[in-house]
């Protein structure tokens, strides 16, 4: 009979011992979120007077329903292209990395190019 009590005590010991070795705190383990790769904005192949004549045209609407330019800080400079594609544009004029367009300072809020295509 002792050796029955000691036997359920022991084994009642060694279950207690392994459910708090195994329990952890009971906390979820956070999953990472994946972070979205973002998607390439669409570009459309025109002439240098058709770009210059879209990208005006969307300077202008931009400008009308945002009161500041599509630029990072909302003044003259280079054309942030997420604020005008597709809501203003189709898409980014494909000689934008050689033509490099912008909003003009002098006369304010006019097309310009920082390189001649």
């Amino acid at each position: 009979m002792r050796i029955a009590r000691i036997a359920a005590v022991l084994l009642l010991s060694i279950m207690l011992v392994s459910s708090f070795a195994c329990g952890g705190d009971g906390a979820p383990t956070p999953t990472p979120t994946p972070t979205p790769t973002p998607t390439p904005l669409p570009t459309v192949v025109m002439s240098c007077v058709e770009a210059r004549d879209t990208i005006q045209e969307a300077l202008i609407d931009y400008n009308d329903e945002h009161g500041d330019w599509p630029t990072t800080d909302g003044q003259p400079g280079d054309i942030e292209w997420t604020k005008l594609v597709p809501d203003f544009m189709a898409g980014i004029p494909s000689n934008d990395s050689t033509c490099e367009w912008q909003v003009n300072s002098d006369p304010e809020g006019v097309v310009c190019l920082r390189n001649i295509c």
